[in-house]
């Protein structure tokens, strides 16, 4: 089992043979986006946030949802925007 870091873009499982992928990332203290809503966030073309998980609870984002620290994001992504995720959360 791997150590992952708070900030890690994280592959969980792929989809249709990898043509999507589930991917996770936890949002450091340091992230840019704490405080701004899920609207304010431009995410890679051909991704999706599914779910934001905070204390335990999972949560169907929507556009006035502000993000805090220590909140797990949940995508459907393509592997080309997987590699992005990372640029539009962490600064």
């Amino acid at each position: 089992e791997e150590a992952v870091s708070v900030g890690d873009v994280v592959r969980l499982f792929s989809i249709k043979s990898g043509q999507a992928n589930l991917v996770e990332l936890t949002l450091p203290d340091r992230s840019a986006c704490i405080g701004k809503t899920v609207e304010e966030i431009h995410l890679p073309d051909d991704t999706v946030l599914a779910a934001i998980v905070r204390d335990g609870r999972v949560i169907t984002p929507k556009v006035y949802d502000v993000f805090a620290a220590g909140d797990e994001l949940l995508f459907l992504a393509t592997a080309e925007a997987e590699i992005k995720i990372k640029a539009c959360f962490i600064a």
